[in-house]
C-alpha cells in the first residue's frame, strides 16, 4: 500500500492539518497567516519546493495541501507533474493549487489531473481558507476569477464536476483513463462494491445514462489522458 493511502478523510468540526508549499517566502508567509487567523486550521509543514513537499508528505500526515503550480528545480519538478506524484502517492489526500495561471486549458488540466480547489494568488487570500474548507468536505472550490474564465471558454466541466465528490471524481477520472472497477479499488485501497457505487453516482449526477457515454463526455472535456 502507498504510504499516506491511510490518511483518513478530514472530519467536520475538527482543526484541518494543512501543508502548504509556494517558492515566495512572502506567499508562504501570507497564505500561513490567512490559513491560521480561520481558527480551524492549522498549518503544520511548509515547503519551498516540490522536493520539500514530497519529504514532508512522507513524515507529517495532513489532511490538505495547498501548493504553488509553478515552482522550477528539484528531482519532483512541479506543476502538472508534481500534483500526479502527489496523487499517485495519496490518493485519499486533497489538492488546493495557488496559480497565476489565467489559461483555462491549463486551469481544466490542473482539475483533470486531481486539483479539487484552485485558488488565484491576485484573488484575497482569505479564500485559501475557503478552498481548504471545500477540500476537505470532498468538495471541489474555484476562485470567482478561475469560474469567470472558465465560462468564458466554454468549459463546461467547470460547473459539471462540482457536482461530484472527491471520491466520485478520482474514480471517473481513472476509469474514464482505461482501469477497470477492480483495478480502481485496489489503487484507491477501496471495495470493488464502494468503488462502483461512486461511479454510478458519479454518472447520476452528470446525467449520463451508459459507460460509453461516460468516456464520450470524457473525451469531450478533456478528462481522458
Amino acid at each position: 500500500m502507498e504510504r499516506g493511502s491511510s490518511y483518513p478523510p478530514a472530519r467536520e468540526k475538527m482543526v484541518l492539518r494543512t501543508i502548504i508549499a509556494d517558492d515566495h517566502p512572502v506567499v508562504l508567509m501570507g497564505t500561513r497567516a490567512a490559513l491560521e487567523a480561520a481558527g480551524d486550521i492549522v498549518v503544520v509543514g511548509e515547503a519551498a519546493n516540490g522536493d520539500q513537499l514530497v519529504d514532508l508528505l512522507a513524515s507529517r500526515p495532513c489532511d490538505v495541501i495547498v501548493t504553488d503550480f509553478s515552482m522550477p528545480g528539484g528531482r519532483h519538478g512541479d506543476g502538472l507533474s508534481l500534483i500526479d506524484l502527489v496523487r499517485r502517492r495519496y490518493p485519499r489526500l486533497p489538492i488546493v493549487v495557488l496559480t497565476m495561471v489565467n489559461n483555462a486549458a491549463v486551469l481544466q488540466t490542473m482539475r483533470v489531473r486531481g486539483a479539487l480547489g484552485l485558488c488565484d494568488k491576485r484573488a484575497p487570500l482569505k479564500e485559501v481558507a475557503v478552498a481548504v474548507r471545500h477540500a476537505a468536505a470532498g468538495r471541489p472550490y474555484l476562485s470567482e476569477t478561475i469560474r469567470r474564465q472558465f465560462d468564458q471558454a466554454g468549459v463546461h466541466s467547470a460547473t459539471d464536476m462540482t457536482r461530484l465528490s472527491a471520491r466520485e471524481i478520482e474514480v471517473v477520472r481513472l476509469y474514464v483513463s482505461g482501469m477497470s472497477i477492480t483495478q480502481i479499488a485496489e489503487r484507491l485501497s477501496r471495495s470493488v462494491k464502494t468503488v462502483s457505487r461512486q461511479k454510478r453516482d458519479a454518472m447520476r449526477k452528470l446525467g449520463i445514462d451508459h459507460d460509453s457515454r461516460l468516456s464520450e463526455y470524457a473525451r469531450e472535456r478533456g478528462l481522458s489522458s
